[in-house]
């Protein structure tokens, strides 16, 4: 069949060719072909309803994210809400941006026991907002209070007082309450608690540390005795003194803060603060850096080709040699698992007949490892001189698609279009995002209220039913429909860059192929700054073929959001049977099939689109038909794909993990660790920039990537239209290939005659018998 085969049938002088979407009949009369007949003739609008369908659900994500800025308030995810259920630093409360939790006796009855058995949490216990943690007294007999707002809303406050004049005070009006008041307080009921302990802001909550104030301990133990005479060990809610639980307090406090709705919460925040590190280390950064890597490749192609194979050669030599050494096989350097300065007199000395070495079962395990590396270094290298002349032909490949690159100039700055539309629509999504997360409605949550127990114990006007004064703690509930709002934004994101990856591929698919049957030009009616290849090409991909990006888009859209739902349904199971190590294998099968199938049809649209920007079929028929390329001709086609899918990812990962790297140095100034925009931990954003960093140098490497696959397939396209011999092949292409089908055609008639040759002598020596 020559380096290219076809599969038609030749039926009644006419030519037929099959796929799952039709049949198609073209007269077997020769005509002129050109690159009008050939990409053009039957070009159409493919795919229509699931353009639709797009659309109407980008009216549905957009709808969804004005939603969210109406309903929406970050601040919530961060400073939280107080024993009102009014949120931090808004409204009247603006600038009151510290949550501070009063009573450290109701912090202690929140943690779960397995005696506890009312309805009571960490959310429940009475938290107020302040400018900053209170301090504790340095005068001696003198006691810093923390009191209710002035304006408090179950009228346990000092109306007489405003709230400037209660913030210029330092919260406190205990001196100004009268006797009852001064009695609750003393008994922590509010309305005003007493600052024993000292704290600090860990993101914008107050959290318990170091010892009791031996002054103001005393100070407040002189005044309760004073105050409550006979009652003043009432002063003391629970037997224990506070010194004795300031660990657990602050514990209590940091898991509250450490939960993982509240890591989530300040992980969201995080984007607001460090904005400007996204911006720069997840875009401009890997824009340089991808140019900077497009012109190593466009330079120094060959190179880089033959050191890959080598490279890898010698690291599977090494590291067989190596496992080998460990196993003890190959001298004497195996492992052994004694320690200390005796070790050498007990492994292999004196006491070598009484000693057993535990790590002989390591070491057997090493051999096993060697036998399969050995296996593995064989076939690869076995592998690698099979292929050896067809990584000549792999670099002819990326040398053609350079070649199309340098004639399109334009075209290496295309993928700053969707990466700018990336970007656009990225920025979007995590402000909807956002504010989505924090659009729930602040509500009163469950909880019991049963004497003796708090928060029924700690209220100055007890009850068993929720009053102004005696009531559960706030959360921001959200409701079923925002749930569901919420996975719609996140498949939104999923479908969209897709999409836009989807038409990127198209376009460049287009650009390449017209270099190709143009036989490595682009021709002089495509010029200028407004009919460049890449214009054209995003006119007529755009016009024609957006339904087809749409449904590419959306099977790898599903896979990606069925794997985030299965993860989060394996890490639900792992916390209720962590030990289940069948569960976990399990998972792990599943979460690889998944993955596996996602890069199968990822594959498969890459090189459906090649064919849909040929060909101007719909995305069925030009799946199919690119498969049956492939598979006819799958040595040539991996002998390329190996080397260059190897060069690409290396460009990716590099630019990716890079710019992660002065992601991290950046957020290391002192503007992102102390102060108001103290970024919690670098983490998340550093990951975003690694994600964002490699998804932009992915579309750059889409355009060598498209380029390589465009014309490998283009020229399988055109030897299946002209019967194995290729019309539109580009010189540097065609010489190469034409040298490889030369020697492929010399070999083949080498056996040929050697085959004759046998069977003649067979013959004739059956003759003489």
């Amino acid at each position: 069949r020559g380096l290219c085969a076809t599969s038609s049938v030749a039926r009644t002088g006419r030519l037929i060719t099959m796929g799952i979407c039709g049949t198609s009949e073209e007269d077997g009369e020769p005509k002129e072909e050109t690159v009008e007949t050939i990409m053009n003739k039957n070009r159409r609008c493919t795919d229509i309803l699931f353009l639709l369908i797009f659309f109407a659900f980008m009216v549905g994500l957009f709808a969804a994210g004005i939603y969210g800025f109406a309903n929406g308030d970050p601040r919530i995810l961060i400073y939280g809400t107080d024993y009102q259920g009014d949120l931090c630093d808004s409204g009247h409360l603006d600038g009151l941006k510290t949550r501070y939790w009063v009573n450290p006796y109701e912090i202690m009855s929140s943690i779960p026991s397995a005696t506890k058995s009312n309805r009571y949490n960490f959310r429940d216990v009475k938290s107020i907002c302040l400018d900053a943690c209170p301090i504790t007294a340095t005068e001696k007999d003198s006691v810093h209070w923390v009191c209710n707002y002035p304006d408090s809303r179950d009228g346990y406050g000092y109306s007489a007082w405003t709230t400037d004049t209660w913030r210029a005070n330092k919260y406190d009006y205990f001196s100004l309450l009268n006797e009852t008041l001064q009695k609750t307080s003393l008994q922590y009921k509010g309305p005003c608690y007493p600052v024993l302990l000292p704290t600090v802001n860990n993101y914008q909550s107050c959290t318990y540390f170091g010892t009791v104030s031996n002054t103001s301990e005393a100070a407040f133990t002189k005044l309760a005795q004073e105050k409550l005479g006979a009652d003043a060990a009432s002063s003391r809610p629970e037997s224990y003194p506070l010194s004795s639980v300031v660990g657990t307090l602050s514990s209590t406090v940091s898991d509250f803060l450490s939960a993982p709705l509240a890591i989530m919460e300040r992980y969201v925040d995080d984007f607001a603060q460090g904005w400007a590190v996204c911006l720069v280390m997840g875009f401009f950064i890997p824009v340089a850096l991808s140019f900077m890597w497009l012109f190593i490749l466009r330079y120094f192609t060959g190179i880089f080709a033959y050191l890959i194979v080598l490279a890898v050669n010698v690291g599977a030599i090494l590291c067989t040699i190596f496992l080998y050494m460990k196993a003890g096989i190959i001298g004497s350097d195996a492992i052994d698992a004694a320690i200390g300065s005796d070790a050498e007199s007990v492994v292999g000395g004196t006491y070598s007949g009484s000693y057993t070495d535990p790590s002989k079962d390591n070491e057997d395990v090493l051999k096993y490892c060697a036998i399969i590396a050995t296996i593995f270094t064989v076939l690869f290298l076995f592998f690698s001189l099979l292929m050896l002349r067809r990584i000549a032909i792999a670099v002819a490949v990326i040398k053609v698609a350079t070649q199309a690159i340098a004639g399109a100039p334009s075209v290496v700055f295309f993928p700053v279009v969707p990466v700018l539309a990336s970007l656009g629509f990225g920025a979007y999504w995590v402000a909807a995002a956002v504010y989505l997360f924090s659009s729930g409605n602040i509500e009163m949550q469950k909880c019991d209220l049963v004497a003796d127990f708090p928060p029924y114990k700690y209220c100055i006007e007890p009850s068993v039913n929720s009053t102004l004064n005696c009531h559960c703690g706030y959360k921001a509930e959200m409701d079923e429909p925002l749930q569901y709002m919420l996975l719609y934004h996140l498949f939104g994101l999923l479908w969209t860059t897709q999409f836009l990856q989807a038409m990127t591929y198209l376009v460049l698919a287009s650009v390449f192929a017209t270099y190709y049957f143009r036989g490595g030009t682009y021709g002089s009616d495509l010029s200028g700054w407004i009919n460049t290849p890449v214009i054209q090409s995003m006119r007529k991909m755009s016009w024609y073929h957006s339904g087809s990006a749409a449904l590419g888009s959306l099977m790898v859209a599903i896979l990606q959001f069925i794997r985030i739902i299965v993860a989060y349904m394996v890490n639900k199971m792992k916390a209720m049977e962590k030990d289940n190590v069948v569960l976990k294998y399990a998972a792990c099968c599943v979460q690889y099939c998944l993955w596996y199938l996602q890069k199968v049809i990822e594959w498969l649209n890459r090189n459906a689109y090649i064919l849909i920007a040929i060909e101007g079929r719909s995305f069925c028929f030009s799946a199919f038909e690119a498969i049956a390329l492939i598979f006819n001709n799958i040595l040539t086609v991996g002998a390329v794909n190996v080397v260059g899918d190897t060069l690409l990812f290396l460009g990716k990962l590099s630019i990716s993990l890079l710019s992660g790297f002065l992601a991290f140095l950046m957020l290391d100034r002192p503007e992102y660790t102390t102060g108001d925009n103290k970024v919690s931990s670098p983490l998340f954003i550093v990951l975003f920039v690694v994600v964002f960093a490699f998804v932009i140098a992915g579309l750059f490497m889409s355009v060598v990537e498209m380029a390589i696959d465009t014309v490998l397939l283009s020229f399988c396209k055109d030897c299946k239209l002209h019967s194995g011999k290729p019309k539109f092949a580009p010189p540097l292409l065609e010489a190469v290939l034409g040298k490889a089908g030369e020697e492929g055609k010399a070999r083949t008639k080498a056996r040929a005659e050697r085959a004759a040759d046998k069977a003649f002598k067979a013959q004739e020596a059956a003759n003489n018998a």
